[in-house]
């Protein structure tokens, strides 16, 4: 999603005290082709999903069935994004997108194999493999016969993944061997395409220690020998994906198996991982979507006191939150898909921004749906607990939110802090806005420059340390998060999907309700700022871990 030499994204100007209004607006509504493409797929999936896919059984058996699996193939879904050429079906970011919520809103274990196959596992080889390489591995990826997963993660190596120890030696012959131990693999069990990353010899210290190597990505297929997979996990959440130990004992692949360039492994695995993210966050919606539906449906049939319970204040300030919610996740996923698919700027902390939004929100709407059902939703026999715990990994998946907090700030402060004059100077201004939402447009160029402000001090107080303020980068993270959904939705709520049309009175007070609630986030932390309880934290912290 970074590979090219886009210009700076609207987060990253936010850092540099820019509000760029052309970042954003008009909103990238699809075009009418890729449009019909889109609903078209979406549309074959929810018909094929309400019947062949059983979420409840998937999630009691702790497997998906192989018809689900070939179902997938013969939607062509393997192959969404992988160009014509090679077999797929050519589509961008949006349709991906679509169809990712589209296949979560029915399981959020079957679409985990698609987010495993097509954001992770086979999109370090369509981003930086050579044309031998895709001719020889993209047909039977896009068909399904060869399914990837993506092979980093180790016991000592998660979210640093400069702790990586798996490493790959090059042998008299070109070939490599690898050694080493993954784990928590996704699609692991049936995969047939992995994805390894490993530490290669340093190419100007051959006894360079390993920690020093640099890192190298590898096709490794199922076949070769020396890899084997361990038995699945027994999981709190997402039971019917398949998750495994992946053990490599000097297996050797060919020289032509290396993907991009030896030594630029953390750089695929990087730009691998912002395309996941967003994928991920596409997933976040489907759900939340699924339990906002039930728990509204209940609130319409559950009578108390004489009355549907939908018709009590508190229970309606619940169902606006997540329908106000569910608009703003989709508003900053959308856009940035319509981002990516143009190509022009960067999307990286765009792609973070969507995946901490999203996946806080749903952990948030499945805790209010449960809350909306009230004792029924803690009953095993009905999908509430279920969508609960499925949705919990997604704060730790393709990086925790803790690390891409630290990521957001650190990269976002980086102009900065390389040269303090990198700033931007002169008002904020957000042109492009519809007349009705004058009051938020206000707002959001109020509130950009204040925190511009913060991040400028921060930088001031830390220079090139700014790396190990972690309360500070956190709050930054968070600013910057709310800004950004502000401008989605007010980009989105500006910018009609079809010439000539206005928005719906309904969708001006639910775009001004999701523009508030991430306000009022930006304020809570900006309190913080002025001030903060980073003494008091640490202090009780180090009385429970001496650290």
């Amino acid at each position: 999603m970074t590979k090219g030499n886009e210009a700076g994204g609207f987060v990253r100007l936010l850092f540099q005290g820019k509000l760029d209004a052309t970042a954003v607006l008009p909103f990238p509504w699809p075009s009418d082709e890729t449009r019909e493409t889109s609903d078209a797929v979406v549309d074959m999936v929810r018909e094929w999903a309400a019947d062949a896919i059983d979420p409840a059984q998937i999630d009691a058996d702790k497997t998906i069935p192989q018809s689900v699996l070939d179902g997938l193939k013969e939607l062509g879904l393997f192959g969404l994004t992988i160009p014509e050429e090679y077999g797929g079906a050519g589509c961008g970011q949006w349709t991906y997108a679509q169809m990712m919520e589209a296949v979560s809103h029915r399981c959020a274990s079957t679409v985990t194999v698609l987010g495993g196959h097509l954001g992770l596992g086979m999109k370090g080889l369509l981003l930086y493999g050579t044309d031998a390489q895709k001719e020889r591995w993209l047909p039977a990826l896009a068909s399904g016969e060869r399914i990837a997963a993506f092979a980093l993660t180790e016991a000592n190596a998660g979210s640093d993944a400069g702790a990586l120890r798996t490493t790959a030696d090059r042998l008299p012959d070109g070939s490599w061997k690898l050694n080493g131990r993954k784990i928590w693999i996704t699609n692991g069990g049936f995969a047939n395409f992995f994805a390894v990353y490993a530490r290669t010899p340093h190419p100007d210290d051959p006894n360079a220690p390993l920690a020093s190597r640099p890192i190298s990505a590898f096709v490794v297929p199922r076949e070769a020998e020396g890899l084997t997979t361990g038995v699945p996990e027994d999981k709190m959440g997402l039971r019917g994906s398949s998750t495994t130990e992946v053990g490599l004992e000097d297996v050797v692949v060919p020289a032509d198996h290396l993907i991009g360039p030896e030594g630029d492994g953390f750089k695929v695995a990087l730009n691998v991982l912002n395309s996941g993210r967003h994928g991920l966050a596409a997933s976040c919606i489907g759900q939340a979507k699924l339990a906002r539906d039930l728990a509204v449906a209940h609130a319409k049939e559950r009578e108390q006191f004489g009355k549907p319970i939908g018709a009590f204040g508190m229970v309606r300030e619940l169902i606006a939150g997540m329908n106000a919610d569910i608009y703003a996740m989709e508003a900053g996923a959308w856009l940035t898909a319509g981002l990516v698919d143009a190509g022009e700027r960067e999307t990286m902390l765009e792609a973070a921004c969507c995946k901490m939004f999203a996946t806080e929100r749903l952990w948030q709407i499945c805790n209010d749906a449960l809350q909306v059902t009230g004792g029924t939703g803690f009953m095993k026999e009905y999908p509430y607990e279920r969508i609960l715990r499925d949705a919990r990994i997604n704060l730790i998946f393709e990086g925790t939110n803790q690390v891409l907090r630290m990521m957001l700030a650190v990269q976002g402060t980086r102009a900065l802090v390389r040269d303090p004059n990198a700033r931007f100077e002169g008002a904020a201004a957000f042109s492009g806005v519809r007349a009705e939402f004058a009051t938020e447009q206000a707002t959001l160029e109020e509130l950009a420059p204040v925190f511009a402000r913060e991040v400028g001090q921060a930088v001031a107080r830390h220079g090139k340390e700014i790396r190990g303020a972690q309360h500070e980068l956190r709050r930054l993270s968070d600013m910057a998060v709310a800004l950004f959904e502000m401008g989605a939705v007010l980009s989105r709520a500006s910018t009609p999907e079809r010439d000539g049309e206005k928005p719906a009175p309904s969708e001006i007070a639910l775009a001004r309700l999701a523009f508030r609630r991430r306000e009022r986030e930006f304020r809570i932390t900006l309190a913080e700022c002025a001030h903060p309880d980073d003494e008091l934290i640490d202090a009780v912290s180090n009385e429970s871990t001496g650290l």
